[in-house]
């Protein structure tokens, strides 16, 4: 267990989450425990009363009597974008080229509808999923529910080149809430969630590279077909809104 008090600056750009259990007393009755539960940090260590405020804020809770940690652990990996935490991670690139050799676009089904507009697929706003570490790395519904997905693009950072990364359900979701196209690093670029998703009118970019680049929020996503007959092929850049 680590047992530092203090948070300090991170280094070498690396970017700190802490794993813990613990118990939160509320003032007007009740309780809530946690076991190994991750957030954020902004910098690479954390007290216990400072992960006390974190917890706090990061899910909004009222009323709180009183907050004990019972175990944490320091652990190096990409932020996930919690919540409330202040944690924005080392200074942001203006721009990262997500390209890959692998990298495809697939677009809706129907006649009409080989390739949207270009201006569909420029400075979209960015919800980033990161699923790194997940037993099945695959957005389900729950994995989303966090998300306002509306006008977004979706960003399911797998952490494999192969296998699923999202499910029918979620597709369900991400139409029903106007997502505008889905992105990933996986290269899954058929089956039937490829299906639902042109079924439900999203594009869909597959075998993106360098996700780990990005912060976990303030992306923008340009999505660039090139000319010719191939239209699956594209170029795709994520772009941050500042820079820290």
């Amino acid at each position: 267990m680590t047992t530092g008090t203090t948070g300090t600056t991170a280094t070498n750009g690396a970017q700190w989450r802490v794993d813990f259990d613990a118990e939160v007393v509320f003032s007007n009755g009740g309780a809530l425990q946690m076991q190994g539960f991750r957030l954020d940090i902004p910098g690479a260590d954390i007290g216990d009363a400072e992960l006390g405020e974190l917890v706090v804020r990061h899910l909004g809770l009222l009323m709180v009597g009183s907050t004990k940690i019972t175990r944490r652990e320091l652990v190096q990996e990409p932020h996930k974008g919690s919540r409330n935490t202040g944690a924005t991670g080392p200074d942001r690139a203006a721009a990262a080229d997500l390209t890959g050799p692998a990298t495809r676009a697939s677009w809706p089904a129907g006649p009409g509808t080989a390739a949207p507009a270009l201006a569909g697929l420029v400075d979209l706003p960015v919800v980033l999923v990161r699923l790194l570490g997940a037993g099945q790395p695959v957005a389900d519904r729950l994995a989303l529910a966090p998300f306002d997905l509306a006008g977004h693009a979706v960003v399911v950072q797998t952490g494999r080149a192969a296998g699923p990364y999202l499910t029918e359900d979620a597709v369900d979701l991400l139409a029903g809430q106007g997502a505008a196209l889905v992105a990933t690093d996986s290269r899954q670029g058929d089956g039937p969630v490829a299906a639902a998703l042109a079924a439900a009118g999203l594009p869909a970019l597959t075998g993106l590279t360098g996700l780990e680049a990005l912060p976990a929020t303030g992306v923008r996503l340009h999505a660039v077909p090139f000319p010719g007959r191939d239209n699956s092929l594209i170029r795709v850049y994520g772009v941050t809104d500042d820079q820290h």
